[in-house]
C-alpha cells in the first residue's frame, strides 16, 4: 500500500509540473504575436503648402489612411509631375525648407530607413497650424500645362500589370465609371492604394464636374466613400493609401457633357511599402 501510495503521489507532482511547465511557457510568449497591431490615425491636417502659382498643397491623415491633396489653375498642373514614384514622407521632405519638422504621422508610414533618418533629423510635430512655404528650389521645376490636352481626339485607355490599374482620359465628354477590380490580374481584385488627377477642361463660365470614390461592399453594394468637385479650369490630385484591401469604384460625372482630362490609378494590389503614394 505504501507503495501505491508514493507511485500517485509521483503522478500527481509529475502532472502538476507538465501544467506549470504550459502555463508558463504561454506566458513567455511575446505580445506582437499574440495581437497583431493595427495602425491606427487621428483624422487631421497635418500640414499645407502654398505654390506661388496658386496651386494648394494639404497632407492629411484620415483613420484609415494618408493622403496627399492638391487644387490649382490646369496649366500648372504638371509642376508636381516630378514627385511621383516618392512615398509622402519624402514628397514632404522635397516641398520644405531643411528647418521644418516633420509631422509624425507621415513618418509613421514610412519604411524606407533612410529616408525616415533623414525626417528625424529635422525634429518631429504633431502638426502645422500655419501654411508652409515651398523651398525654393522647387521653384525651378518646369512646369507643363495639362489643358493643351482638351484640344487633342478624344481618347480613353487603360494599362495594369500586377500591382497597378490606370485608366487615362484625353478630352473625355460625359460620364466615367472606373473600379478596381478591372485589373483581373490581381488576386482578389483588392487593392490598398486610390489616386486621381483630373483637369476640367471646362473654360471660364463652365459648369464643374464631380468625381465620386465608392468602397465595393461584400454584397456588391456601393458605399460612396467621398466626392470631390471640380471647377472649371481647375485641376483635382487626390492619393490615398488605406490600411486595409478593399475593392473600389469611381465614378467622374461632367456636366453638360464637359470635357475633362486625367488618370485614375488603382494599386497596392500586393503586400507593399505603405509609403510609396505615387502621382
Amino acid at each position: 500500500m505504501k507503495i501505491k501510495f508514493n507511485l500517485v503521489r509521483i503522478i500527481i507532482i509529475f502532472t502538476l509540473f507538465l501544467c506549470y511547465s504550459c502555463s508558463s511557457e504561454e506566458d513567455t510568449i511575446p505580445e506582437t504575436e499574440r495581437v497583431i497591431e493595427t495602425t491606427v490615425l487621428t483624422p487631421k491636417t497635418l500640414a499645407t503648402i502654398s505654390l506661388p502659382s496658386g496651386t494648394t498643397i494639404i497632407f492629411k491623415t484620415e483613420t484609415d489612411g494618408i493622403v496627399f491633396e492638391a487644387s490649382g489653375d490646369s496649366d500648372n498642373y504638371g509642376e508636381l509631375e516630378n514627385l511621383r514614384d516618392l512615398s509622402v514622407l519624402h514628397r514632404f521632405l522635397i516641398l520644405t525648407n531643411e528647418n521644418v519638422a516633420v509631422p509624425t504621422d507621415l513618418i509613421k508610414l514610412e519604411e524606407d530607413q533612410k529616408i525616415k533618418e533623414k525626417a528625424l533629423q529635422r525634429g518631429t510635430i504633431e502638426k502645422h497650424s500655419v501654411n508652409l512655404p515651398v523651398v525654393k528650389s522647387f521653384l525651378n521645376r518646369v512646369t507643363k500645362s495639362f489643358f493643351q490636352f482638351c484640344d487633342h481626339p478624344t481618347r480613353r485607355f487603360n494599362t495594369s500589370d500586377d500591382d497597378e490599374y490606370k485608366d487615362s482620359f484625353i478630352n473625355y465628354t460625359g460620364i466615367s465609371w472606373t473600379s478596381s477590380a478591372e485589373n483581373t490580374k490581381s488576386e482578389g481584385n483588392k487593392c490598398r492604394k486610390v489616386e486621381f488627377h483630373i483637369t476640367n477642361c471646362a473654360d471660364d463660365g463652365g459648369i464643374g464636374m464631380f468625381f465620386n470614390h465608392y468602397y465595393r461592399l461584400s454584397n456588391g453594394n456601393l458605399k460612396l466613400y467621398k466626392t470631390t468637385y471640380i471647377p472649371q479650369h481647375t485641376h483635382k490630385y487626390y492619393s490615398k493609401t488605406f490600411t486595409t484591401k478593399s475593392i473600389h469604384v469611381t465614378k467622374i460625372t461632367s456636366l453638360q457633357n464637359r470635357r475633362f482630362v486625367g488618370v485614375i490609378i488603382f494599386s497596392k494590389y500586393k503586400d507593399g511599402s505603405v509609403g510609396e503614394l505615387a502621382l
